[in-house]
């Protein structure tokens, strides 16, 4: 792999695979994102080793794409609108729970924006050790209306350099779901939205029968200040029905040359549920 293998076997040694993720470019060349754990030569201990590095076509060498460069840093921001969902907001509360106790990662904030729901104390759920001083919640009344809800959501982020992720509240939560956002979202030229399994009536996710959502993009992972510049939700188009208001936002990244990183992802499970009397 020419530099980058010379780089490596002059100063660590390969310890494991975590994973490895191709983006195949077949006019310009391939993306990988690779994630190792590395040995140090002579010396105890191991370093992480997780970049997108890019092949050109034609070429052995493995280089370092300009600008893609990931925030190890980055806030986590989960963005969830609610109305009488109090069953599924402590799913999502266990979830999140037990992905930052087993992760240690506690680099992250929830922002709940609530239609008067009537089934849940919202402040009361929050009220745990680790999301207490972690989460914000919005108050808004009338119809739900998830585009508005949305964008105030975004509002109540403090910075232009913070990372926002448009959550589910009937999804699971993979341990590993902080540091993929970081790593899959790139300020000023990657946006995020992983593939969804959607599991049927009666599976679990321990059994996880299903199907890979191919055309939903509701889970969407991008700096605040990309989220900016493409204007957010379209409130005006989409206010109480469901359906398009996704499509609509990605056309919108993509013509602002924003690359959307699309990936099937193990774990993000959806679970079956009904929608009578949901979200009046």
């Amino acid at each position: 792999m020419g530099v980058f293998t010379v780089f490596l076997y002059h100063r660590y040694y390969l310890k494991r695979i975590h994973q490895v993720k191709l983006k195949p470019d077949l006019l310009y060349g391939d993306r990988y994102l690779v994630d190792l754990e590395l040995g140090i030569k002579h010396k105890k201990g191991s370093y992480r080793f997780s970049e997108h590095v890019y092949q050109k076509k034609g070429s052995s060498r493995l280089c370092s794409p300009k600008g893609l460069t990931w925030n190890k840093a980055a806030t986590v921001y989960f963005v969830l609108p609610v109305k009488d969902q109090g069953e599924w907001v402590y799913h999502f509360i266990n979830e999140i729970t037990a992905a930052s106790l087993l992760t240690k990662d506690e680099n992250f904030h929830v922002i709940v924006v609530d239609f008067e729901s009537q089934d849940i104390s919202i402040s009361q759920a929050f009220d745990t050790d680790l999301l207490r001083n972690r989460h914000t919640i919005i108050n808004m009344k009338g119809k739900f209306y998830k585009t508005l809800a949305l964008n105030k959501a975004v509002e109540h982020i403090p910075s232009e350099h913070d990372l926002l992720f448009l959550f589910d509240l009937h999804i699971d939560v993979p341990a590993d779901i902080m540091d993929s956002v970081r790593k899959n979202t790139i300020q000023g030229h990657i946006v995020f939205c992983p593939q969804v399994g959607r599991l049927n009536c009666g599976s679990s996710s321990v059994d996880h029968k299903g199907y890979w959502e191919l055309e939903g993009y509701g889970l969407v992972g991008v700096y605040k200040s990309d989220w900016i510049r493409f204007g957010g939700m379209n409130t005006e188009e989409f206010k109480y029905k469901w359906g398009g208001e996704d499509w609509d936002l990605l056309d919108r990244i993509i013509n602002l040359s924003l690359e959307v990183e699309r990936i099937k992802y193990p774990g993000l499970y959806h679970h079956y549920h009904t929608k009578t009397k949901k979200w009046g």
